[in-house]
């Protein structure tokens, strides 16, 4: 028998060694819910969590840490899909993810705990912040994820909706594409030359020129170049005026690694902690980096006073640690069937004698510390 025979992981399928937290679909959401092993630790720091997140804290950032392959991103994604609990394939995210909940220390209590997410609606804008355009500013990266989980184009004419929408109390594209002008936008989203010539349709039809729709978009284009941490705070404030009951969570990954690839600054993360905090927890910010956020302010450059401020900032911190990689390791990688297990018990018990001569190591006469020939 080959040892892939006893263990229960099929070796011939495809093991995801990154998580990406862009890839959003639901085959691929589906796939990591099901291998996703939970040992009590994370229970406990998901339970933590929800704690912290259904509370009135004031500080909203969230340092989540780990170094490379410590399953920090897995644990991010599978937090956001817990708190935005969208249908996969017709069952909730959320019921998906608790059934792996099983077996856990405290199980009962830690589910109860979880379950408050139950009275929070949460829209989470999923990114990988070293793989973004941020040309335009942090912010504004920010922003354009967050008009890309409504499903508006990432542009002006994205923005321009996005205003139109909010001016007229809407809370989705599709309601307002259709009553304004009775087409679906599920049909344009995707089509930039026909949903550029409809959204325009929809600004004349609200007693607009022509002029007028060139001077908007030339001045959402001067605001996109000067998009700030206090747009952004604004913007937000626009959207909340008609969806009053939802939080918005912006989760990237790669926190660390776009630092160094000056991505953004940390004081780029700071103007942004510090203008949605005063949204009073509507708005969260969750970083995912391979170092803790105290490393990477003892290795900055910038002035340490400055810096206090984004501890500030980021009161939760959650640093997942090896002694987790080596349980799902075992639980995941190296767990043996039922089948497997009697046959291996099986076989000690009838060839003990032989794996303790060829496993075990027994002193054998004199050791001596110089010379040739030393017996061991």
């Amino acid at each position: 028998m080959l040892i892939k025979d006893l263990l229960t992981i099929d070796l011939n399928e495809d093991i995801k060694n990154v998580i990406d937290l862009e890839d959003i679909s639901d085959t691929a959401i589906q796939s990591e819910i099901e291998s996703y092993i939970i040992t009590d630790g994370l229970a406990k720091e998901y339970a933590n969590f929800v704690s912290i997140y259904t509370s009135n804290i004031v500080e909203t950032g969230v340092w989540l840490s780990g170094f490379y392959g410590s399953g920090k991103s897995y644990f991010g994604k599978l937090l956001g899909y817990m708190m935005s609990n969208r249908i996969i394939y017709g069952t909730p995210a959320r019921d998906r993810i608790l059934q792996r909940f099983t077996g856990i220390d405290d199980e009962a209590l830690v589910k109860n705990s979880i379950a408050r997410l139950n009275s929070i609606n949460s829209r989470v804008v999923f990114m990988d912040i070293a793989k973004q355009d941020t040309s335009k500013g942090f912010s504004y990266a920010l922003f354009r994820n967050f008009l890309k989980s409504l499903e508006l184009p990432e542009n002006e004419h994205g923005f321009l909706l996005y205003s139109l929408m909010c001016d007229s109390a809407y809370t989705n594209p599709s309601d307002f594409v259709q009553d304004k002008i009775g087409v679906s936008w599920s049909t344009l989203k995707n089509n930039r030359t026909l949903y550029i010539g409809k959204i325009k349709e929809i600004y004349v039809s609200l007693g607009n020129n022509e002029a007028d729709y060139n001077n908007m978009l030339t001045t959402l284009r001067r605001e996109i170049d000067e998009f700030g941490a206090s747009k952004l705070k604004d913007e937000l404030v626009n959207y909340f005026n008609t969806v009053k009951d939802e939080k918005v969570v912006f989760l990237f990954d790669e926190a660390s690694e776009a630092l160094t690839q000056k991505k953004y600054t940390l004081l780029d993360l700071e103007g942004v902690s510090e203008s949605l905090s005063a949204l009073g927890g509507k708005v969260w910010t969750i970083a995912i980096a391979q170092e803790k956020l105290d490393d990477v302010i003892n290795s900055s450059n910038v002035n340490k006073a400055q810096l206090t401020k984004v501890t500030d900032r980021f009161k939760t911190k959650i640093h997942l640690e090896a002694t987790e990689v080596d349980v799902i390791i075992r639980s995941r990688l190296l767990k043996k069937s039922d089948s497997a297990i009697q046959m291996l018990k099986d076989h000690y018990q009838n060839h003990s004698g032989k794996i303790a001569d060829h496993s075990g190591l027994t002193g054998a006469g004199s050791t001596r510390c110089s010379g040739e020939n030393v017996p061991i």
